[in-house]
């Protein structure tokens, strides 16, 4: 162990030198249930074990479970495998049905996550030092807040996502040679699909991915892994098993952990124990990884404090000007883009698309809305000043029966019926499978039936619709006074 002091004169040291990339385990992740901060993957583990008729027990239970009911005990952190492990367990039930079920309830949980569930993270964000994130978990709040911070709201934090069942040529890499503003995060153990065995689920997929990440570390993402084994960690709440601790520390590095490294970890975990088998490890074989017992979020607002005394922020920090920023167009010229934040992927191609073909695009990023403002009088005016509404339609919104999107695609339809003699809105389908039957999707407004349907799979516009759209702006600005 070493002194605080020394522990943090050394961390900020390397932060600000550059040579510090964080890994963000689930202690920083939480959800409001019912006006209460709660673990979000023990939410989420109670959910799937509900839909399957099982009873979650963490601690000791609020109330008796109905009779008859099985009851699976869930370990702090690890509450997703518990849960895994316990349905697999039953007849009949297979590891790779579970997949799209997590998938489904994870994305409901952190569509539109509450400002104080986002906190520990936005805290983190803040500490400018940082560049490249690694987050062990497969949700996307950890770059949800990091745009939130860095960016106004914008998307443009890099996803990378490391799995090792994602098809080949699909793996992103980091740039060879980054703004200052660029900001990425890594998806360590995947990215959460409806796709088995792409994102790590359980302790076997953990297992399966540190093995790949061993043997397969250049594949794709030479810049990425380069990175990761040449870079100091600092691992922030992961909670990691005994076990993989270990092999994730030395997995991470190119020397023996008892050989005298340049390279260093700082671990920060609730668990840590003086006495514990992990720390007496470290101490007598790792020398060079320092441990730093205590509560995730509590360090998190130490380093950020810490933090600012050395670097005082005098005004919110700004992105450069790069090509993807849109133009300050005139209100009545830009689209409006509405889309559910599970297609969030899907928007941003479509923004990139209609960039372009040099159509002015209304941003308009829910994320940006604070406790307190008026955000529905911002959408209306957002809304009401566009000249086309595109709202996303997919699957995704077809399981989401509330949701800031769907306020837009109302006032939309308001604004809609006082607009005669032209094209207001026009529903675009990001479904990659969508064989042109509109009737399938049941939960979209009145207003938008009867109207054609464009298809931009995942974000691709097609010909037609990049045609229709097309030929909208130049309708729209041979309308113009000479």
């Amino acid at each position: 162990m070493h002194e605080a002091e020394e522990f943090w004169d050394e961390l900020l040291a390397q932060i600000e030198a550059g040579e510090i990339i964080p890994v963000v385990g689930p202690e920083l992740l939480t959800v409001l249930i019912e006006g209460r901060e709660t673990r979000l993957y023990q939410v989420l583990a109670e959910r799937l074990l509900a839909k399957y008729g099982l009873v979650a027990s963490i601690g000791a239970p609020d109330s008796d479970p109905p009779a008859g009911a099985t009851t699976v005990s869930l370990r702090p952190y690890h509450e997703l495998n518990d849960a895994v492990c316990a349905l697999v367990a039953q007849r009949g039930r297979r590891v790779q049905d579970l997949y799209r079920p997590i998938n489904d309830l994870l994305k409901a949980l952190v569509e539109a996550p509450a400002e104080s569930s986002l906190q520990a993270l936005r805290t983190l964000a803040s500490v400018s030092g940082f560049r490249l994130f690694v987050t062990t978990t497969p949700d996307d709040l950890l770059a949800h807040a990091i745009d939130a911070d860095r960016h106004g709201g914008t998307a443009k934090t890099d996803h990378i996502v490391f799995a090792p069942k994602l098809a080949s040529g699909t793996h992103s890499d980091l740039p060879e040679q980054p703004s200052s503003a660029y900001t990425a995060v890594c998806y360590l153990f995947g990215k959460a699909s409806p796709s088995p065995f792409v994102f790590a689920i359980h302790d076997e997929d953990t297992l399966e991915f540190i093995h790949n990440l061993q043997i397969n570390a250049a594949e794709g993402m030479k810049r990425l892994f380069s990175e990761l084994r040449q870079q100091n960690l600092l691992l922030i709440g992961c909670n990691f098993a005994d076990w993989l601790s270990r092999f994730f520390i030395r997995v991470s590095n190119t020397q023996r952990l008892a050989d005298n490294r340049s390279k260093r970890e700082f671990l920060i975990e609730q668990s840590s124990d003086s006495r514990g088998s992990l720390t007496l490890f470290l101490e007598r074989f790792s020398p060079d990884t320092w441990v730093f017992p205590g509560g995730a979020r509590e360090f998190v607002g130490e380093l950020a404090r810490r933090w600012q005394e050395r670097h005082p922020r005098a005004m919110p920090q700004t992105d450069e000007v790069t090509e993807s920023a849109p133009a300050r167009a005139r209100v009545d010229e830009t689209f409006f883009i509405s889309y559910s934040r599970t297609d969030l992927a899907a928007a941003r191609q479509i923004f990139a698309g209609l960039q372009k073909i040099g159509a002015d695009v209304a941003w308009f990023d829910k994320s940006d809305l604070k406790p307190g403002d008026d955000w529905e009088q911002k959408i209306r005016n957002a809304i009401n000043g566009c000249y086309l509404f595109l709202p996303l339609v997919s699957a995704n919104t077809e399981t989401r029966e509330e949701g800031f999107f769907r306020e837009e695609w109302t006032l939309a339809g308001e604004r809609s019926r006082r607009i005669q003699g032209r094209k207001f809105i026009v529903p675009i389908v990001v479904d990659r499978n969508y064989d042109g039957d509109a009737g399938r999707f049941r939960l979209v407004p009145t207003s938008f039936l009867g109207t054609h349907f464009g298809h931009a799979p995942e974000g691709s516009l097609s010909d037609d619709l990049l045609n229709e759209i097309t030929r909208l702006i130049r309708e729209r600005r041979s309308q113009r006074p000479a």
